[in-house]
C-alpha cells in the first residue's frame, strides 16, 4: 500500500504548500509554504522504517533549513533545494534510502515551490545561472554513467533535467509547467513498474520475469525520459533546445544535446538488460497480446512526440 492516512494527509499539505507559494504575493508567503512542504514531506521519509531511512531523513532537514537560510541571501538556497549541481550531494544520499512512492515525490513535487520561487521573486545573474545549469547538465550526464543502482540512475537523471527546468522556467512559465508535467507523467510509468517489482539494481532486471505489456510500457518510459525522438518527452526538449538556440545560449544548447545522449545510453543499458538479458523475443508478444489500456498508452508515448516533431518541422 503506498499510501496510508498519515501519509495522505501529508500529501494535501504538501499540495497545499504548492498552492500556497503560487498564490502568495510576497516571498515571505513563499517561504513559508516551502518550510510547509519540508515538514510535510518528512513522514514520507520515515514511512520506510530503516536506519539508512532515518539517517536520510536527517540529511534531508538539515539540508533543507541550510538552503532556507540561505534563500536569504538569494539564489544559491533555491538551487540547494532543487538539488542542482553542485548542490546535489543530499539527493543522491536521500534517494537511496527511501520508498519509490518518496523518490517520485522527492524528485517531482518536491521541485515545484523553488522552482515557483525562482521564477517569481529571485531572477538569477546569468553567470551564475549558467553555472548552475551547465553544471546539472554535465554531472547528471556523466555520472549517471557510473551507476548500477537504478535509484540512483533515475536521481542523477532528475539532476539533468533541473538543468532543462531551469532553462525552461527562464522563458516562461507555461513553458516550464510543461516540461515539468511530461517528465512527472514519464518518471511516473516507469517508477510504477520498478514500486510492483520490487527492483533496485541492473543486474536484477535480468532475473524478473517482466509481462511482455509491463516490459514494453517500461522501455517507452525510460526512451521518453532520455529524450529519444518519437517518443513523448522529445517534444518538451526539442521546445527548450529550439528556445535556447534562439537566444543564442550555444553553449548552453551543445551541453544539452550531449549530455542528452549520455542519459539516453544508461536508460539503452537498463533496456539490455531487461530485454536482451531477460530473454524477451518477437513469438513473447504475439502468445500474450498488450491490454486494450496499456496500447494506448504505447500509442500515446509513441505518437506524442512525432506528432510535434511533425508541427515544428
Amino acid at each position: 500500500m503506498w499510501l496510508s492516512p498519515a501519509l495522505f494527509l501529508m500529501l494535501i499539505s504538501i499540495l497545499t504548500s504548492v498552492c500556497l507559494v503560487v498564490s502568495s504575493p510576497s516571498l515571505f508567503i513563499s517561504w513559508v509554504g516551502l518550510e510547509l512542504n519540508t515538514l510535510a514531506f518528512m513522514p514520507f521519509l520515515l514511512s520506510k522504517k530503516s536506519k539508512l531511512a532515518s539517517e536520510a531523513s536527517i540529511k534531508y532537514f538539515l539540508t533543507q533549513t541550510l538552503a532556507s537560510i540561505l534563500i536569504l541571501v538569494g539564489g544559491l538556497g533555491l538551487s540547494i533545494k532543487l538539488g542542482a549541481a553542485p548542490f546535489h550531494s543530499w539527493v543522491l544520499s536521500v534517494a537511496e534510502a527511501s520508498g519509490w512512492l518518496s523518490i517520485f515525490t522527492l524528485l517531482t513535487i518536491q521541485k515545484v515551490n523553488p522552482l515557483l520561487i525562482l521564477w517569481m521573486f529571485c531572477p538569477l545573474s546569468m553567470e551564475f545561472f549558467y553555472g548552475v545549469v551547465l553544471s546539472s547538465l554535465v554531472v547528471g550526464g556523466l555520472t549517471g554513467l557510473t551507476q548500477t543502482s537504478i535509484r540512483s540512475m533515475l536521481t542523477f537523471s532528475s539532476i539533468n533535467h533541473v538543468g532543462w527546468l531551469m532553462t525552461a522556467i527562464s522563458f516562461g512559465l507555461g513553458v516550464g509547467v510543461y516540461y515539468f508535467l511530461i517528465y512527472l507523467a514519464t518518471l511516473l510509468c516507469s517508477i510504477i513498474i520498478f514500486h510492483m517489482f520490487n527492483v533496485s539494481h541492473v543486474n536484477q532486471l535480468s532475473l524478473l520475469n517482466f509481462k511482455p505489456s509491463n516490459q514494453l510500457l517500461m522501455f517507452f518510459a525510460l526512451l521518453s525520459l532520455g529524450g529519444l525522438p518519437p517518443f513523448l518527452g522529445f517534444l518538451p526538449k526539442w521546445m527548450v533546445l529550439q528556445l535556447t538556440i534562439s537566444y543564442s545560449m550555444l553553449l548552453v544548447a551543445g551541453v544539452m544535446v550531449s549530455m542528452s545522449l549520455l542519459v539516453l545510453f544508461f536508460y539503452l543499458r537498463l533496456m539490455f538488460s531487461s530485454f536482451i538479458m531477460g530473454g524477451l523475443s518477437f513469438t513473447t508478444f504475439i502468445k500474450a497480446p498488450l491490454p486494450l489500456p496499456i496500447f494506448f498508452i504505447l500509442l500515446f508515448a509513441m505518437s506524442g512526440g512525432g506528432l510535434a516533431l511533425a508541427y515544428f518541422l
